[in-house]
Parts: structure tokens; C-alpha cells; sequence
């Protein structure tokens, strides 16, 4: 699997990964360019212009993902507008793998 956006920064193999703090402009515009397969069932994703997962699915490894992380605690089990996600705030982290055949 290359490129994905995940409910929470998880590495889930060995290897060097570098993490890097992003704009939400940096982050829609790679979702824009790399068109990432989505395992995120958190309306976080809304932000992005993203539907959340309807289900949960297996991610188990990745080149580059996307995590983002509200700027405050969501009522868990509360279904977000992308207006209220917005409102809300996002923090947006890109975790790359690095290192042989994946330095980008």
C-alpha cells in the first residue's frame, strides 16, 4: 500500500519513518495530488472534503500516510458537520517511510 489517511499516526512494520507537523492547505493538496486510499472512519476527514469509512478496514503498511488530530476532544459517538470540523480545528501530521527504495 503507498499513500493513506489514517485515524491516528500508527507505524505498523519496522523501518525509519519520518513525521512532520502540516498545514491543512499541505495536507488537502496532497490528498488533492496523491488521492489517498482512506481508512479513517472519523469525521476529522471531513476537513479534507473526505467522507469518513462507513466501516472499518486493515491498513497494514504504508509509504506515506496522513493523520489528523482535532484541536480538542470530540464527544465520541457525535456525528460532525465539515462546518463544525472546521470550526473545531485540525492538526495534520504526514509520517513518511524512509530508507531503502522509499526516500522519497
Amino acid at each position: 500500500m503507498g499513500k493513506v489517511i489514517l485515524s491516528s499516526s500508527i507505524i505498523f512494520e519496522p523501518g525509519t519513518f519520518v513525521v512532520e507537523r502540516w498545514t491543512l492547505s499541505e495536507a488537502k493538496e496532497w490528498v488533492n495530488t496523491h488521492n489517498p486510499k482512506n481508512y479513517s472512519t472519523h469525521d476529522t476527514v471531513k476537513i479534507l472534503g473526505i467522507e469518513p469509512r462507513k466501516s472499518r478496514a486493515s491498513c497494514s503498511t504504508y509509504v506515506e500516510a496522513l493523520c489528523l488530530k482535532p484541536n480538542e476532544r470530540l464527544d465520541f459517538g457525535r456525528q460532525y458537520t465539515q462546518e463544525e470540523i472546521e470550526e473545531v480545528g485540525v492538526k495534520c501530521f504526514f509520517i513518511r517511510k524512509v530508507g531503502e527504495n522509499y526516500d522519497i
